[in-house]
């Protein structure tokens, strides 16, 4: 069985049915949108700790995988000096990609306003 598209329109007698057929398509795109935005956080966290897991190893192995003397505070030091820098760089990639979020999400608002109040004016001229 196909499924026919023009079984599904909203016929031009009910015109709130047309709006409520925007208005949930408005809203699944959000919700799409804000999916998209929470994996992109996911996957930018889950790099981030790979990251960061593989040089809390890289740290055990200078620590206890040298048969010589190492100054284990010199290298603990370093090891957070790296540590700090990394996840400052890492709350400013977070900030970053905020900010594209909730400018593409504003973008996506304005243009279903637009659409909107241009559907209102046509609904308008017609009467």
């Amino acid at each position: 069985m196909t499924w026919n598209a023009e079984e599904f329109r909203a016929p031009d007698v009910l015109p709130f049915v047309r709006t409520a057929q925007k208005f949930m398509r408005a809203t699944a795109v959000l919700q799409a949108h804000a999916i998209r935005a929470g994996l992109r956080c996911q996957i930018e966290s889950a790099s981030f700790l790979k990251r960061r897991f593989e040089d809390d190893l890289k740290l055990l192995d200078k620590l206890t995988g040298s048969d010589e003397f190492v100054d284990a505070f010199d290298v603990y030091v370093n090891f957070v000096q790296n540590a700090t820098s990394d996840y400052a760089n890492e709350a400013g990639r977070f900030a970053s990609i905020g900010a594209k979020l909730a400018s593409e999400t504003a973008g996506r608002v304005r243009k279903e306003a637009e659409t909107t109040i241009d559907d209102m004016a046509a609904a308008t001229i017609a009467t």
